[in-house]
């Protein structure tokens, strides 16, 4: 039998090799992302003469990012399960006369090539980290397979946690908080360590997390311990938290493969809802999250008339799916640039501000607008195209102020910017919500017809750049000639607004026609 699981990984990567070479367009995206990547690396690896920060913030600051990620896989894996197999496994696998375990070790290993190419997006974060701390090529793939494999953990981890806990809600709960508990406290024990040391700085934050209390968190620690033994020369240090990765690893697998023979009743449920979201995305429909269990409450929209009726139903789904003004992904957004804004205060605003519009790129992704947009009714709507694009934004506009306040009032405080300044910023943050959602609607008008995913990807960044073009070039002229950054960062706000309302009005001839494809 193990034959045949090695027969099957082998024969379905000289399937995936030779489709590559069968389809010239993705041979031509590879090599274009290889020609980008190369450039990259040309255009920042020049010499320098030291790191423009301390080299011990890099593993901290990877182990955190590993760390949230794992957080957010494990937390999916207490409801849904991981989702190592596909419902063809379901279907053709598992009833086949393999050993339960046999099939297991299939779906771990074609789970940790999967975890490993979801990191080849760090790959083009070469340049400012390059700039900042010094790493190399070498350092920076281990990065990206350090994240693979946290990503991978954090899977096995979930598998785990779904087999033991999906038959008892109490059971669920008392491991949930068992394994926060044990992350919030070693997170508790650092920042307690820094405060007793030299205050809640980040220097005194780096110092405490730069020690062996911060490496022996389970897994965030250990891929931190990986890069600073690796980045230090420290060979005894790599090893002995390589070796402790193994070790819990080995020690998820046997537990999943010994004590869970019918681990195939609990991925049955996570392969049907991953196929049945892939199924929805080729067809143009997007599928919107709620909880399992909702509570309806009172029935009816409770408002609107016309076309305002759209934002009252964005308000209704919001409730009943259990999220307010912000969802817990906009909240983890929001942290991560506020962490990114107290590690390279001495920078400037202009880092924090960069990545809070590229984090926003996502949020604004999983926004309700561009859900609205597959479905039937604004089609049906007897009102004005433009009135009714307007009337789904105003939730997204909503909720960009807050998220933009979420952001930017802390970050400001950290950076310890004036008022007039922090208030910019949250107008300029708040203008890239229009920015953001007209991009969606001129991608979905000018290239709608196109069903490859890299060219589409590619068209919503140009029409991006496009729609912000006259703001960037105002508070890049007006930071030329010496004016307070408030107003430049007022400028691009400003002109963010009647740029992305006029490219929503140009392309609001879409909702006469739904050109929606099976993709």
């Amino acid at each position: 039998m193990k034959g045949a699981m090695g027969y099957l990984v082998f024969t379905r990567l000289k399937a995936q090799v030779r489709e590559v070479f069968k389809r010239p367009s993705r041979l031509i995206y590879l090599l274009l992302l290889a020609a980008l990547f190369g450039l990259m690396l040309l255009g920042g690896s020049g010499e320098t003469e030291a790191p423009a920060r301390d080299a011990r913030e890099l593993p901290i600051l990877a182990g955190a990012f590993y760390g949230l990620m794992f957080v957010v896989l494990v937390n999916s894996g207490f409801k849904n399960g991981a989702s190592m197999f596909s419902l063809s496994d379901v279907n053709l696998l598992f009833p086949a006369p393999i050993r339960p375990r046999t099939v297991l070790y299939y779906g771990l290993v074609r789970q940790l090539g999967t975890s490993l190419l979801l990191g080849l997006f760090l790959l083009f974060q070469y340049g400012w980290l390059h700039s900042l701390y010094g790493i190399g090529g070498g350092m920076l793939v281990l990065i990206v397979a350090l994240y693979g494999v946290s990503v991978f953990l954090a899977q096995v981890v979930a598998m785990l946690a779904y087999s033991f806990t999906s038959a008892s809600p109490r059971r669920r709960t008392v491991v949930k908080c068992c394994v926060y508990g044990v992350l919030a406290a070693f997170v508790l024990a650092v920042a307690a360590r820094a405060a007793l040391t030299g205050g809640l700085t980040l220097d005194s934050l780096v110092a405490a997390a730069d020690s062996s209390l911060f490496r022996l968190m389970p897994v965030v620690g250990w891929m931190a311990g990986i890069l600073r033994g690796a980045m230090a020369g420290d060979m005894l240090m790599l090893g002995a938290y390589a070796a402790l990765t193994a070790v819990f690893l080995a020690i998820m697998v046997v537990l999943i493969a010994r004590y869970n023979h019918d681990f195939y009743e609990d991925v049955l449920r996570t392969a049907e809802i991953s196929h049945s979201a892939i199924t929805a995305q080729k067809e143009g429909r997007v599928a919107d999250s709620a909880p399992a269990n909702v509570k309806v409450g009172k029935t009816g929209i409770g408002g609107g008339w016309g076309a305002s009726a759209i934002y009252f139903k964005h308000r209704l789904e919001s409730r009943r799916a259990r999220r307010w003004l912000l969802s817990p992904t906009s909240l983890v957004f929001a942290a991560v640039v506020i962490a990114f804004a107290a590690f390279t205060r001495d920078s400037g605003p202009l880092p924090a501000f960069l990545m809070a519009v590229y984090m926003q790129m996502f949020s604004e992704a999983l926004s309700r607008f561009g859900r609205e947009l597959t479905k039937p009714y604004i089609y049906l709507m007897p009102e004005n195209a433009f009135v009714k694009l307007v009337a789904a934004l105003r939730e997204s506009v909503r909720n960009g102020l807050v998220e933009a306040l979420v952001v930017f009032v802390p970050a400001g405080l950290i950076l310890a910017l004036d008022p007039w300044t922090i208030a910019a910023l949250v107008l300029a943050r708040w203008s890239f919500t229009l920015v953001y959602n007209a991009d969606t609607v001129a991608e979905m008008r000018l290239f709608g017809g196109v069903s490859s995913k890299f060219l589409t990807i590619f068209f919503y960044f140009l029409l991006m750049l496009v729609i912000a073009l006259p703001g960037a070039v105002a508070a890049i002229v007006l930071g030329a000639m010496g004016v307070h950054p408030a107003l430049c960062y007022a400028a691009l706000a400003v002109l963010n607004v009647p740029a992305s309302l006029l490219a929503l009005f140009l392309c609001r001839n879409m909702l006469q026609y739904a050109e929606l494809n099976d993709r």
